[in-house]
């Protein structure tokens, strides 16, 4: 895609499609919120803890992708204050619409909460707005994670295999998975974030021109292993916080343990 407009010419085709998205949730909002009434929504509801699991996996899956937009920021303070900021007001309008829309509509399910709306065009061109503001970004930060991985990897071709791969888990894998997938994302970045938070605030270490710490990777794991068992308990704050709370003493216990010069 950046080969055919060129990444000037990208910046503005998502600029566009920022606006438009904008204008779009606007129309949304109206349309949910104006003179209707709350009416009980269809389905099995989950518990507190759950609903903020699944709201937690979003953010989560954001931090490394905006790492890869950031690194080469001049001013990178300003720039991840500014980011952050954005997400956090965003996400929360993108959440106030969804949960008003199920409340006023009755549903639980997106496509019918669209159709209910009276949006069957209208939220079509969210959808394929959202994908040319969001997807993109995945598959380039897709591409970017692999060269971090190994130089030898074309971060360009890397993209494009997992926007593929995206593509067909996407067709094929039943709905009914995204909240597996949800959590699986959670088990994953949960023990590495806060690990990255431990090692660069709480320990000052710095191991970018390192591929791999052995030690890290062990308290990953362990980390993933507490959350997959942390799934099975009802916890109100959710998993995350937790396992991340655990994560970071480990990771502080590790190193008073084995040392480490401070560099960061």
């Amino acid at each position: 895609m950046t080969q055919t407009i060129g990444i000037k010419n990208l910046d503005k085709v998502n600029a566009v499609a920022m606006t438009g998205l904008f204008i779009l949730t606007i129309v949304l909002s109206v349309v949910v919120f104006k003179g209707n009434v709350a009416k009980p929504v269809s389905g099995d509801g989950i518990s507190f803890g759950a609903a903020v699991e699944l709201a937690v996996a979003m953010p989560l899956s954001w931090l490394p992708l905006i790492s890869d937009y950031t690194r080469t920021a001049e001013r990178k303070k300003k720039t991840a204050f500014v980011s952050a900021i954005v997400y956090f007001f965003a996400s929360c309008y993108m959440y106030v619409i969804g949960m008003g829309a199920a409340i006023f509509t009755g549903e639980s399910d997106v496509a019918k909460i669209m159709v209910s709306a009276g949006l069957g065009i209208v939220a079509l061109v969210i959808i394929v707005f959202s994908t040319v503001t969001t997807t993109f970004l995945d598959a380039y930060s897709a591409g970017v994670s692999s060269v971090s991985i190994s130089k030898k990897i074309d971060e360009k071709k890397a993209a494009i295999i997992v926007t593929v791969i995206g593509t067909a888990l996407a067709i094929f894998t039943p709905i009914t998975k995204f909240e597996d997938f949800l959590y699986l994302i959670g088990s994953v970045f949960a023990p590495m974030i806060a690990i990255q938070i431990t090692d660069y605030f709480v320990i000052k270490k710095s191991y970018i021109e390192k591929q791999f710490i052995i030690k890290n990777l062990i308290i990953w794991a362990a980390g993933f292993a507490l959350y997959r068992c942390l799934m099975k308990v009802d916890i109100l704050v959710g998993n995350t916080l937790p396992d991340m709370a655990v994560v970071i003493i480990v990771c502080i216990i590790i190193n008073k343990i084995f040392g480490g010069e401070k560099d960061v």
